[in-house]
């Protein structure tokens, strides 16, 4: 296949789907544990949350009818039973004109109406409180399984937990929580100009940016990346440090050497192992047209454009939708955002381009920050970005698009 025969991005993603089908392992891990990690399997509830009727504010429990025509102007008096108390379950039941005082969150007698807060009560004695308004049907109260249900599914297989979720599950009661186990991606870096990050700046040389950024983004995917030395310019070298990496890892990632220069390596190295195929040697994509997509082994090996933001960008548009795939995620961050400018681009490739989000005149705005693909740190300083698909030559000033936020 010649270097620059290239797919669109529907289609290489395509391929990556439909020929690399990793045999994902499962665990079971403590509730703690489970943080950032994709589920196995639905879970579901096996209890009401809450389970008694609980009451929202700090108040009186009163029945309907006791309270009906109650007023400022015209209080009604009551009868007071006691107080409910935090944490245990509550003794009472109301009687014609009877209340019970009850702190917020705990439980409230079984035959009570509503919750009537304090600021529209007066406490005569011990015994005796003055209420001033009336109450709707279950007012101030949370019912029985009204926040959680029993049976009910809290969250799908695929869904990647966060620190929110850990409190409804330990809400109800979860304690232990079947993922899948980390996969491993194997990230090396090519080029006589890559420094180790512990090596000193000298003459022409820079040092791995690249490594560094698919770290973060495949850390932030709750993958397991792991960073290789970076290796010069060298087939043989390539070539051992892949056999590693192809070894120990799941998934591997090599930035650099994709592209058609004389000393790009990257191709040669694939294609010296006898169980290699290439399926793609580019990519319609701006940036990150020379990207490989090929098997080794029988695992994914990705040949990445050398520059960051192309680097970056060729992740997000196939690895993360390949990734999300495997462990039935659904989940994409993004909001939608009025385009500020007229942008032009070439029809037949799909363009990735970083935007800033500002708000102005009640209104969600997006910008493209324009820089070249071999700088980083506006591309760091960005808050999303969007895809102009290939078809389209641009966006116009005033399009609504979707940002994807990272």
């Amino acid at each position: 296949m010649k270097l620059f025969d290239v797919v669109n991005v529907e289609d290489a993603l395509s391929i990556i789907k439909s020929t690399f089908i990793q045999d994902l392992k499962v665990e079971s891990v403590n509730l703690v544990d489970s943080f950032n990690r994709y589920l196995a399997k639905d879970i579901v509830s096996d209890i009401n949350v809450p389970h008694f009727r609980k009451s929202t504010v700090d108040g009186y429990a009163v029945r309907f009818e006791d309270v009906i025509s109650a007023s400022t102007s015209n209080p009604t008096k009551l009868k007071l039973l006691g107080e409910s108390q935090m944490g245990q379950v509550c003794k009472f039941d109301l009687d014609e004109d009877e209340c019970v005082y009850v702190p917020t969150g705990a439980m409230i007698p079984l035959n009570a109406h509503g919750v009537i807060m304090m600021e529209y009560c007066d406490k005569l004695n011990d015994k005796e409180v003055y209420v001033q308004k009336n109450t709707l049907f279950n007012e101030n109260i949370v019912e029985v399984g009204e926040d959680i249900k029993e049976d009910e599914i809290l969250y799908k297989k695929g869904h990647l937990i966060n620190e929110r979720d850990l409190g409804v599950l330990a809400g109800a009661n979860i304690k232990d929580v079947l993922v899948y186990k980390d996969l491993v991606v194997g990230i090396i870096s090519t080029g006589d100009e890559i420094l180790n990050i512990n090596e000193e700046i000298n003459d022409a040389k820079i040092k791995d940016i690249n490594a560094y950024i698919l770290y973060g983004q495949f850390k932030k995917m709750n993958l397991n990346p792991k960073i290789y030395p970076p290796v010069k310019d060298n087939l043989e070298d390539i070539i051992n440090l892949m056999k590693q990496a192809i070894n120990e890892c799941d998934i591997v990632l090599i930035s650099g050497g994709s592209s058609v220069g004389k000393k790009d390596e990257t191709l040669k190295a694939i294609e010296s192992f006898k169980n290699s195929k290439v399926f793609v040697e580019g990519i319609a994509l701006k940036p990150g047209k020379p990207t490989i997509i090929s098997s080794v082994e029988n695992k994914l090996v990705v040949g990445l454009p050398g520059h960051p933001l192309s680097c970056a960008f060729v992740v997000e548009s196939l690895i993360k939708p390949y990734i999300n795939s495997l462990f039935e995620c659904k989940e994409d961050k993004y909001i939608i955002c009025e385009f500020e400018y007229n942008y032009h681009k070439s029809k037949g490739r799909e363009e990735v381009l970083a935007v800033n989000i500002k708000n102005e005149n009640n209104k969600v705005i997006c910008m493209p920050i324009f820089s070249k693909s071999s700088t980083i740190k506006q591309f760091a300083k960005c808050d999303g970005y969007i895809r102009i698909n290939r078809e389209l030559e641009g966006v116009n000033k005033g399009d609504l698009v979707k940002v994807y936020l990272f």
